[in-house]
Formats: C-alpha cells, sequence, structure tokens
C-alpha cells in the first residue's frame, strides 16, 4: 500500500446518481490545500440501476470507484472503503451531504491537537440553513417511548431526540453524532473493528461511539463547523420498509449493548405503538371516505413488517 497520507473521503451511494455528483463537486471544491495536505476520494456504489458508477467515473476519473455487484448496506460498504483508505483520518460522507470551505482544514487541525478524539461530528443544517439535529444522546428505553408516542417532539423540542438549536451551538463532546458526517481518526476504527457489518442500515453511528467509548476514545461535536445535508434521499424511495429497517437496527443495539431484558422491553414498546397505529388506523377508516384499497394496503404493509420484525 503506498504511503499514508491525510485524508480519506468515503461516500456511500444508492440510487442518487445527481446527488452524489453533487457531493462530490462540493468535496473537491473544498479540498484540505495541497500544499498542507493530501486527500483522495473512495465511493462505493450498491449496485444503482440509475446510471451512478458511469455518470461517476465520467466526470470524476480521479474518484477511487468500487461498484459493488448487490447492495451490502452502509456499514459493510464503509468497511470496504476503509480497508482501502490511506488516510489519518476518514471522512464517512453521506452521499447528501455537501461540506463547505475550510471545513475538512478545521477539521484535520483540531484532530491533530485532540489525539484522544475517535469520532468527530460537527453542525449539520438544512439547504435552507435551518437548524438540523447533529447530535443526541445514547438510547435507552424512556427515550425510545418519548420517540414512539411522539412526547420528545410535543414535549421537549421538534427535533427530538437530537438535542435542539441553542445547544447546538455548543461544542464538547458528546454520546454519538449524526451519520450523514462522521470525521473519524482511521486507527482508531481499525483498532475496535470497523463497522459491525451485523447492521444493515441505521445505527452504526451509535454503535460506533458505544465501541469507542469502551476502546478509550471521545465522540465530539464541533459547533464551529457546519455542513449542508439534503437528508434521506435514498431512504424515501422505500419509506416504510426503512421505517423498519430502523427499528430493527435499534432492536440490534439493544440486544449487543444492553443485554436481553431491554431488547425485550424494546420490543413490546414497539409491539404496543403498532397495535395503537393500527387500532387508530381502523377507527379514521370507519369515520372517513378515503380509499378503502388505498388505506387497507398501507396497513396491511405495516402489519406484515411488524410480523417480520417480532
Amino acid at each position: 500500500m503506498p504511503d499514508q497520507i491525510d485524508l480519506t473521503i468515503i461516500i456511500i451511494s444508492w440510487n442518487t446518481r445527481q446527488l452524489v455528483l453533487d457531493t462530490l463537486a462540493a468535496a473537491y471544491a473544498n479540498l484540505p490545500s495541497s500544499a498542507l495536505y493530501q486527500s483522495e476520494v473512495i465511493l462505493v456504489d450498491n449496485h444503482s440501476s440509475d446510471g451512478t458508477p458511469q455518470a461517476v467515473a465520467e466526470a470524476f476519473p480521479q474518484v477511487l470507484l468500487i461498484a459493488n455487484a448487490d447492495n451490502r448496506g452502509f456499514g459493510p460498504a464503509n468497511n470496504q472503503a476503509l480497508k482501502l483508505a490511506r488516510g489519518r483520518y476518514s471522512l464517512l460522507l453521506n452521499s447528501d451531504a455537501l461540506v463547505g470551505p475550510g471545513c475538512l482544514e478545521q477539521l484535520i487541525a483540531f484532530m491533530d491537537e485532540q489525539p484522544r478524539v475517535g469520532l468527530c461530528g460537527v453542525q449539520v443544517l438544512n439547504a435552507d440553513g435551518s437548524f438540523q439535529g447533529s447530535y443526541a444522546r445514547f438510547l435507552n428505553l424512556w427515550s425510545e417511548f418519548l420517540i414512539l408516542t411522539g412526547l420528545g417532539r410535543r414535549l421537549l423540542n421538534p427535533a427530538y431526540p437530537s438535542l435542539g438549536p441553542e445547544r447546538s451551538q455548543q461544542s464538547g463532546p458528546v454520546a454519538t453524532i449524526q451519520g450523514a458526517f462522521m470525521f473519524a481518526r482511521t486507527a482508531a476504527l481499525r483498532e475496535i473493528g470497523l463497522f459491525d457489518e451485523q447492521f444493515f442500515m441505521y445505527g452504526e453511528e451509535n454503535d460506533l461511539s458505544l465501541r469507542l467509548k469502551r476502546a478509550g476514545w471521545l465522540t465530539y461535536y464541533l459547533a464551529e463547523v457546519k455542513i449542508v445535508h439534503l437528508g434521506g434521499q435514498s431512504t424515501r424511495k422505500n419509506w416504510t420498509k426503512m421505517a423498519w429497517q430502523l427499528q430493527k437496527s435499534k432492536l440490534r443495539l439493544f440486544r449487543k449493548h444492553y443485554g436481553p431484558a431491554p431488547a425485550l422491553g424494546f420490543k413490546l414498546l414497539v409491539s404496543l405503538a403498532v397495535l395503537v397505529k393500527l387500532g387508530l388506523f381502523y377507527v379514521r377508516l370507519l369515520v372517513s371516505r378515503q380509499s378503502k384499497d388505498t388505506a387497507r394496503w398501507g396497513s396491511w404493509a405495516d402489519l406484515w413488517n411488524f410480523v417480520k420484525f417480532a
């Protein structure tokens, strides 16, 4: 393997061709100064059907492109790139996230000054510059109850379980960061064994932060660095399936890090929430005049996903 360099930018794509091209354009426009730092970009495509690999190869021939023959998921695809990464630092960048001027140089300088920080997040904004949740506490049964009931967003803040806009202005050690932009010390990730490939999608950032913490590394939030995240562009293509994938990933987190009893408690919480949702659904169906075929299909799809989850 060639000599180590300073930064590897890793992007995972799945059917987001134009967004990937925009993300790559922003990344290359804002690479750290080549006089100070050396960088590389690796893109792993999870078997897109929209021509993403071909478009990337044509527009950005300097990208190290890995085109998978199937959708391996977020964690496994990142591991493919991390095993090849030459950077002291690896930026795990969503295909719908845009870095700005000076962002990457600031992060390299910060990580050089903070040798115990294994993972760093930044202030994540919507395209219009408005607030988007950037970090959160570790999940627990109480927080999941607040999420499933909607009470967290109603009583605490609209971005729950992320902390609110005021807190997002304060830098410091945190539990877990937004997965759209994770600036990692490559050696720290390799020390803990990279991503747990049992997580197909969602939950990876929580798992990484917990494992890094137990290995003595810090996860840090740097408020003065800002990026734009368009948000959920791949998952919107199959929202119901991805929503259930999120619950499955949370269940795996509970089992792995907290044990069987909390995992069972989480399953019971989700079960109760689904039963209440289905009950309210059919009450509304009886009262309203909406299309029964469309409504029934949505309900049975939810119920089938719940059966597979349970």
